[in-house]
């Protein structure tokens, strides 16, 4: 093979790499329920509803599908997960969800944790509903794939409430206290706007849920946790660890890890100086 050759066939295997990270755009989710519930949403069943958020619609940033367990209780499932979620206690019920599997799970987190005042679940499949993605659904789309695109298993926790302990016994730290509100405004910071979580997203997507907001995190460590959305009068509702990371599984692909990238950069270059440096000795190429 000449050194042109080569050349061409390491910027190909570049380009098919990239393209098949962009492609590789499906996660495996763990949806934690703590119990069965047969009283939530328009068709009676909670994870008949909630299966309908595994496909993106119109106005999604992101192409990634998901394949999506559902933990009812006992054992954790077996499987390898992208990311936890944690189904909010708020309305619908019957009764709240009985969070003691979680706890006993055995539970291990990772780089991407997401913990929110917003039952977005509830609304997603009552009121306002899953007909615009500026909404339930598209605030649930969005914290599911960036919490799945880290290292590790992420976290979405939904609504936890003042007196649960199931985030402490599964390694979630540095919370502090939880203030349960009724809240109806919620607000996107202007310096967190363009962070994954609120991608087409707005306030008025995520206001006037009637309630939007369950509970606030005004006493946490922030050196560990990012306040992305607050209510109207700047209480936290929605906190991420993580603040700077800027990715999306599926928002334009999710991108090799930095060491392939190196990895083939420093192929490609150095493929590149052998050709300069035969070029310059007069040695042919073609």
């Amino acid at each position: 093979m000449t050194m042109r050759s080569k050349l061409a066939a390491a910027a190909a295997i570049a380009a098919l790499a990239a393209a098949g990270a962009a492609q590789a755009a499906s996660i495996n989710v763990l949806w934690y329920t703590g119990g069965v519930q047969t009283d939530f949403g328009p068709t009676g069943t909670y994870q008949t509803d909630i299966t309908n958020l595994a496909t993106p619609t119109a106005g999604d940033p992101s192409s990634a599908t998901w394949n999506i367990t559902f933990w009812s209780g006992g054992a954790m499932p077996a499987g390898s997960f992208n990311v936890l979620v944690i189904a909010s206690p708020e309305g619908g019920w019957g009764t709240d969800p009985n969070y003691a599997a979680l706890s006993a799970g055995g539970v291990t987190l990772g780089d991407r944790l997401m913990v929110t005042g917003q039952d977005a679940d509830w609304h997603y499949l009552n009121s306002p509903g899953p007909t615009n993605f500026n909404g339930p659904q598209g605030f649930l789309r969005d914290a599911i794939n960036w919490a799945g695109d880290g290292t590790g298993m992420g976290l979405v926790a939904l609504g936890p409430q003042n007196g649960e302990t199931y985030l402490a016994d599964i390694g979630v730290t540095g919370l502090g206290a939880i203030t349960d509100v009724n809240n109806n405004t919620v607000d996107i910071p202007p310096a967190f706007a363009s962070f994954p979580i609120n991608s087409d997203l707005t306030n008025a997507g995520l206001s006037n849920w009637d309630t939007s907001a369950h509970a606030e995190f005004n006493s946490s460590d922030s050196t560990i946790w990012t306040p992305i959305n607050v209510d109207g009068a700047g209480g936290v509702i929605t906190l991420v660890t993580e603040g700077g990371a800027g990715s999306i599984v599926g928002g334009g692909g999710p991108v090799p890890e930095p060491a392939t990238w190196a990895l083939m950069l420093v192929g490609v270059g150095a493929l590149g100086a052998s050709l300069r440096a035969k070029r310059s000795s007069g040695v042919a190429t073609a």
